[in-house]
């Protein structure tokens, strides 16, 4: 008999350090101008930095990991398929944590982190589609699901930009630090999950934004964001209308209508964006949540960000249809239409720094 698909848990960390985009030990060489026609263009207004001096990106990861799995109540030995992503191909940091020599670029962040989390009955592996990762992931997590590959599927994403954040460039100021963590898992109910999909790539303007590689570039990695200077101009030509389509496609292949959708989960790179979506689409404000203004733009991160903190707002029904949708620098565009059963536990607090003080002020009263 066919199965279902749930969302069992979901949980997601913000690190420490919160960057205004005035902040001068952060952005001491971009001037005032640009940085308010850049705000006005991106509608973001701070993001979080991770600081590595008390935290490697590993660790953040899987913390948000332990935290699923103890909200879904799925221990680590039951977890059959993990799936890492991050865009930061640079993993310097997290090598001898796991008992692999510092300088090994192979294998990447699913092999450490199914060791440090034990997942010992785990197939392990990666992905990267940059800000879509999560989505292909749940994508992928489900497939194997309903195929009868896995029963626990744990899904893992990581982004710290520290490594290819060029201070000097007012294009580094998109970015911000977020991990989390997805639970999907069997449930007997066939109606649950995925109800239909809709993909489409385009490849012709892989040029306005990528990271490259730079010796002249003040980054660690001498990597950094690169955005041509008709980037953002080019991009409002088709990225607005782009995924839109593609939601449209997915609903009409499930022969549904917007009416039917409780609410629209997006990836978070601009609020112009999400303004432009959501008015292609006919969906009200209530529908959605906009998160880049204290956030910024996490890559793949930004989404479950925003679906853990939709999820804790009480702004999804029990039983409800939601959307999930996203684009990536490519160009990928996607969108899934998923039917819920029970809500998906979520994290009460996302913030590090105050998941560490409560911990504190806990040790303090013991």
């Amino acid at each position: 008999m066919t199965c279902g698909v749930t969302i069992r848990a979901i949980a997601t960390r913000v690190p420490t350090i919160s960057v205004s985009n005035f902040d001068e030990n952060w952005f001491p060489d971009i001037d005032k101008q640009s940085k308010l026609a850049w705000q006005e263009k991106w509608g973001i207004e701070q993001r979080f930095y991770t600081d590595h001096l008390r935290h490697s990106p590993m660790t953040l990861a899987c913390d948000a990991a332990r935290e699923a799995m103890n909200l879904a109540e799925v221990p680590s030995h039951d977890i059959d398929l993990l799936i890492t992503s991050s865009t930061n191909a640079m993993q310097l940091a997290e090598n001898t944590q796991c008992g692999l020599p510092a300088n090994v670029f192979y294998p990447r962040n699913s092999y450490a982190t199914k060791r440090l989390l034990g997942l010992e009955n785990a197939m392990a592996f990666d992905i990267q589609n940059e800000c879509s990762s999560m989505m292909d992931a749940m994508q992928i997590g489900h497939n194997a699901i309903k195929t009868g590959q896995a029963k626990q599927v744990l899904l893992i994403v990581q982004e710290s930009s520290y490594e290819v954040m060029d201070r000097t460039n007012v294009n580094g100021m998109n970015f911000g630090d977020g991990y989390a963590a997805i639970v999907l898992s069997h449930d007997d109910d066939p109606t649950l999950g995925i109800q239909s999909q809709a993909y489409q790539s385009f490849s012709n303007n892989y040029e306005l934004a990528t990271v490259s590689w730079d010796k002249h570039v003040n980054t660690p990695s001498h990597m950094s964001f690169q955005m041509a200077e008709t980037g953002a101009s080019e991009m409002g030509k088709f990225v607005p209308k782009y995924l839109p389509k593609l939601v449209k496609r997915a609903l009409a292949k499930a022969q549904l209508s917007n009416a039917d959708i409780d609410f629209y989960v997006f990836h978070q790179p601009a609020r112009k964006l999400i303004d432009a979506w959501c008015a292609l689409l006919d969906v009200s404000h209530e529908k959605t949540l906009k998160i880049m203004q204290q956030y910024g733009c996490a890559v793949s991160a930004a989404m479950p960000i925003a679906f853990n903190l939709a999820l804790q707002q009480q702004l999804i029904p029990e039983n409800g249809k939601i959307i999930i949708a996203s684009p990536s620098v490519g160009w990928g565009f996607g969108a899934q239409v998923w039917q819920l059963g029970e809500l998906p536990k979520c994290a009460p607090e996302i913030h590090q720094t105050v998941l560490e003080t409560c911990n504190h002020t806990k040790k303090d009263v013991l």
